[in-house]
């Protein structure tokens, strides 16, 4: 199938609303409810941590039903479990970033985790199910390797996009003059600030939404004819005999193709996925942690404005913008595991030097820039390696992401509780100032550097694989 310009915007704007409340998620999550509803530092871990597994566990569940049947056929399989999940996180996620209803503030901590952990599940189960289907959806539209990379890069170009307009956003209603949260650090009197924040994120959201279930059409899930056959039956009423001949070849070679499909609990024997789970895991852990704990680190360890929670990580991800936007050309001449590299060398740098940078320092923008472009690469080319892995054996594609997606959940939720409860103080102190540099740049360092003796191990696996599986990220090579 040849996508056309529009079908490519209309599926790269198709993650907006996910990657909008995405950025909210990992950025100030913990910020919210930890400064702002004055939870408890573990109690603020045990939030994410509910998300991150009903993520986790959603994600599989969503993948196999999404790649078994269908809930509108004519709408088609992968849209329809997009718009489910659509729904399920316009209807939620802008309760997590309000007080909850009919508190106090002499409302237990329990009672308030017990009111909003059944939110954290139902907007997780429906980002995943808008995630998960909408990277099925790759291997769907298309079988060009060099289109798949295209349509991961735009993807992430608009996720870019989406986390520069949370982040400018954010920058507005923190400093805005006049407003309420006029003060130096954030505190509960900053909550209208993201009430304000969470309703236009959303709002924008749906429009993308919009324009990704109206232009966007899914193929059918049979198979297509094959060129010979349309040649046949181009030429009219000819050779009745010959076109029933190649018809019930085509026939055969249907039900060969399709007893030949690898079914979902195949995937498990074969060593690669394993590696490529082990690889998209710290790809994660490095992009989420980084995210995460970049405001901690911001505000705990650096003592800047609270508006840098909002401008450091703008500057992150315009870098991460201009990376995706380089990654296309670049791919055409270098290998995935060379431009994986090169992502993990930014990523380690940045740590490096966030080792070093002093109090109110603006090296902060510099390491920021490093580790936005790092990022940026070793996302892409991990979501390019993993369509390479499911190649042409689509029918389970939505499982193997959904396999990816739950080591990446799980782990990135079991690291949060595990910094959070290890977290030396429960205030602004030089402990605090100390715990979380040694996050940005030993736990996030130490992470990539796991991701590149993953990498080199895959690489060595796949020395005498022939080259037809798409060796290159720019090209399908013969």
């Amino acid at each position: 199938m040849v996508l056309s310009g529009c079908q490519k915007f209309a599926y790269s704007v198709g993650h907006v609303l996910n990657d909008l409340c995405a950025s909210m998620w990992f950025s100030y999550l913990l910020v919210f409810f930890h400064k702002i509803l004055q939870f408890s530092n573990s109690m603020s871990g045990y939030i994410l941590l509910v998300g991150q597994i009903a993520d986790g566990i959603a994600t599989p569940f969503v993948g196999y039903e999404s790649d078994k049947s269908s809930i509108t056929c004519k709408y088609g399989r992968r849209k329809s479990w997009h718009l489910v999940g659509t729904i399920c996180v316009t209807l939620t996620f802008p309760l997590l970033y309000m007080h909850c209803i009919g508190c106090s503030q002499t409302t237990a901590e329990y009672a308030q985790f017990v009111y909003y952990a059944p939110l954290v599940v139902i907007f997780q189960f429906g980002w995943a199910s808008t995630q998960i289907n909408h990277l099925a959806l790759i291997p769907d539209l298309t079988n060009d390797d060099g289109d798949k990379v295209t349509l991961n890069a735009f993807r992430y170009a608009f996720t870019v996009f989406s986390s520069i307009l949370v982040y400018g956003i954010a920058w507005l209603v923190l400093d805005l003059p006049g407003s309420t949260s006029n003060g130096h650090e954030l505190s509960p009197i900053d909550a209208p600030s993201f009430r304000n924040l969470v309703l236009s994120v959303v709002g924008i959201g749906i429009v993308f939404s919009g324009i990704f279930h109206f232009v966007l059409k899914e193929p059918p899930r049979t198979a297509h004819a094959s060129p010979e056959t349309e040649t046949l039956l181009s030429h009219g009423d000819q050779g009745l005999s010959e076109k029933t001949t190649l018809l019930r070849k085509q026939t055969s070679d249907t039900v060969t193709s399709t007893s030949n499909m690898l079914h979902w609990y195949q995937w498990f024997k074969k060593l690669p996925f394993y590696q490529m789970a082990m690889l998209y895991m710290c790809t994660r852990l490095v992009v989420n942690l980084s995210q995460v704990y970049l405001p901690m680190f911001l505000t705990d360890t650096l003592k800047m404005h609270k508006k840098f929670i909002a401008i450091v990580p703008l500057i992150a991800y315009l870098s991460s913008f201009l990376a995706a936007l380089l990654v296309r050309p670049i791919s055409k001449i270098v290998r995935q595991e060379v431009m994986y590299f090169w992502g993990a060398a930014f990523v380690v740098s940045s740590c490096v030097w966030g080792n070093f940078i002093p109090e109110q320092s603006m090296q902060i923008f510099g390491q920021a820039i490093l580790l936005g472009f790092g990022n940026s690469i070793i996302l892409i080319i991990s979501l390019s390696m993993t369509a390479r892995l499911i190649g042409k054996e689509t029918a389970t594609g939505a499982f193997v992401y959904g396999a990816m997606s739950l080591t990446d959940k799980i782990s990135n939720g079991i690291a949060v509780v595990v910094i959070q409860n290890l977290n030396p103080c429960k205030c602004n102190c030089p402990l605090c100032a100390i715990y979380f540099r040694t996050v940005m740049t030993y736990v996030i360092g130490g992470i990539m550097l796991v991701a590149v003796v993953t990498l080199f191990i895959t690489a060595i696996t796949r020395k005498n694989e022939p080259l037809d599986d798409g060796r290159r990220a720019g090209t399908a090579e013969a």
